[in-house]
């Protein structure tokens, strides 16, 4: 075959099965230590793309503030909520009973739903894409800038050699792209999966379409390295496409996306593939604007939440696998606690997770999140870093030692509540854990700025920033603030590897509308602007041409 059409055909059998490139596909994404082996724990993350509102998942259903106050037109209302902590104040959103055996409700009452509530971490970032990066990559980097180079899992199964490849992949992505969480230092950790029959298919026509440049030194290498890599797409997509003949469903599911990923999970887990950590996802979540309440798009979120995690664990119940089988939500960030002006909720920062499986403590662990103080007027503090739960999954699900879980995320982290949110013989003992994050005490006083009464807390949006001209032609240019709280702004230009080019502004604003000249320093070439407004960061991207 020629050239083009054995190149075309190859990168899209690798687009499957890994980055999309075929400069980063690495075959050590599947190389075990000789002398490790995993025990048999399977994990499942449920990612909620757009910033899930927990405050609306999980409802204060006896609190006024809520109803008058913060969510006048979206709150969901008291009579149709289903409640689950009398003393905490908490009940669950109507939709989470959808699915069979009462969807996310019967978890729950029947121990198998873990609720972890007031999960966020240190100076969030109200990036969609950073923040994601930031809880796909467990880290969370000092400032907004810092590259996130691989992700928790990657890192994970980096402790494997390059010696060689197991049976099964270790990780599986049901989706299109693949997910920063299983990029490793140096390699991707996952192969990506939306239909077994296609992925098998495609990996056929790459692995048959070998080719053999006689003459051509230059390529012959490469050429080569390519023929390799079908023949091993083509071993996964073998290993894959049996476990899902094999495999079986027992569950009726809905015809919903977030259904079909997990429906396909459980089958491959039926099928006896041995793959580890399972990553789906379900998109929707960036509810600006026209969220709706009782009926609108979040609660449609909510119940194809509810009837996909409800009917993937009656499944695997009724295949016989849901003792090595857990799962978790996660999600960028929260909403903030009070509506906006356009019938929707902005980015916020602490939020719920849930955790699913027989192997669960069928608990509420943390006082409910919506109670806790504002950090900056309009965003809630946190209780829970989540790197806590990645911490404990580590641990009392893998089986591994706290020294290689703190190698993983750069330090050890509490057990949510001090206690954990899995079920283990495993007891850590907790003062070799430090403790959680300090919460800030709350001032009855309704002047103080950390009272959700304040009125400065009503705040709905983010401080907006733009730099004209874009690129800079003779040097100087002007940056546009809107300002929705008065705070001290400072600007700083940077090279694009970190390093301090110039201290260019620093002064005090009041709320509105602001135009900054700036005198940008340095050559022609790319920087950016740091620009941070009380502890909240933001960055501007520029070219200098002359």
């Amino acid at each position: 075959m020629d050239r083009r059409k054995f190149i075309k055909n190859s990168s899209m059998g690798l687009g499957i099965s890994s980055t999309l490139t075929i400069d980063k596909m690495n075959l050590s994404a599947f190389q075990p230590l000789e002398d490790y082996t995993e025990n048999d724990n399977i994990l499942v993350v449920v990612q909620l793309f757009g910033g899930n509102d927990g405050i609306n998942t999980i409802t204060p259903y006896e609190w006024d503030v809520y109803y008058k106050t913060l969510r006048p037109s979206l709150n969901i209302p008291q009579k149709s909520v289903f409640p689950i902590s009398k003393e905490k104040g908490m009940a669950m959103h109507p939709n989470l009973k959808l699915g069979p055996k009462d969807g996310m409700l019967g978890l729950y009452n029947t121990g198998k739903l873990s609720i972890m509530s007031g999960v966020g971490y240190h100076n969030p970032d109200f990036s969609h894409f950073r923040s994601t990066d930031i809880w796909l990559s467990g880290i969370v980097p000092t400032n907004a800038v810092s590259p996130l180079k691989s992700g928790w899992m990657g890192r994970y199964f980096d402790k494997y050699p390059l010696t060689y490849k197991p049976v099964d992949p270790f990780c599986i992505q049901i989706g299109r792209n693949p997910s920063l969480m299983f990029l490793g230092d140096s390699n991707e950790k996952a192969i990506v999966l939306e239909n077994a029959d296609d992925f098998f298919n495609q990996a056929k026509a790459v692995e048959n379409a070998k080719v053999d440049l006689p003459g051509a030194e230059y390529f012959k290498q490469e050429f080569s390295y390519i023929n390799e890599i079908g023949v091993q797409v083509n071993n996964y997509s073998t290993v894959v496409k049996k476990a899902f003949d094999k495999g079986r469903n027992l569950e009726t599911y809905t015809d919903k996306s977030l259904s079909n990923q997990l429906k396909l999970v459980a089958r491959l887990i039926d099928g006896g593939l041995k793959t580890k950590v399972y990553f789906v996802e379900l998109f929707g979540f960036d509810t600006h604007s026209a969220q709706g309440g009782l009926d609108g798009v979040h609660s449609k979120l909510l119940a194809e939440v509810s009837e996909a995690i409800s009917a993937f664990q009656s499944d695997i119940e009724k295949l016989g696998h849901a003792k090595r089988v857990l799962g978790i939500t996660a999600s960028e960030f929260g909403r903030r606690p009070q509506e906006n002006g356009s019938l929707g909720t902005d980015h916020g920062t602490s939020n719920i997770m849930f955790g699913f499986g027989e192997n669960v403590k069928g608990e509420i662990f943390g006082p409910y999140f919506g109670f806790l103080p504002y950090i900056d007027h309009q965003n809630l503090s946190f209780i829970t870093d989540f790197r806590s739960i990645y911490f404990e999954i580590m641990i009392n699900w893998f089986d591994q030692k706290i020294e290689f879980a703190e190698k993983v995320l750069g330090s050890k982290f509490p057990l949510i509540d001090g206690r954990g949110f899995i079920k283990t013989k495993n007891v850590i003992p907790p003062a070799t854990l430090p403790p959680p994050p300090p919460v800030p005490k709350v001032d009855p006083n309704s002047s103080t700025p950390g009272n959700p009464l304040n009125p400065s807390n009503t705040v709905t949006e983010q401080d907006k920033f733009v730099l004209f001209p874009n690129p800079v032609v003779e040097g100087g240019a002007f940056v546009n603030m809107t300002l929705y709280l008065p705070d001290i702004v400072s600007i700083s230009q940077h090279s694009l590897d970190g390093k301090t080019i110039a201290k260019l502004h620093t002064k005090s604003y009041r709320a509105g509308l602001h135009s900054v000249y700036l005198d940008l320093k340095g050559g022609h070439g790319p920087y950016y602007l740091l620009i941070k407004v009380g502890r909240r960061y933001h960055t501007l991207k520029f070219l200098k041409i002359q």
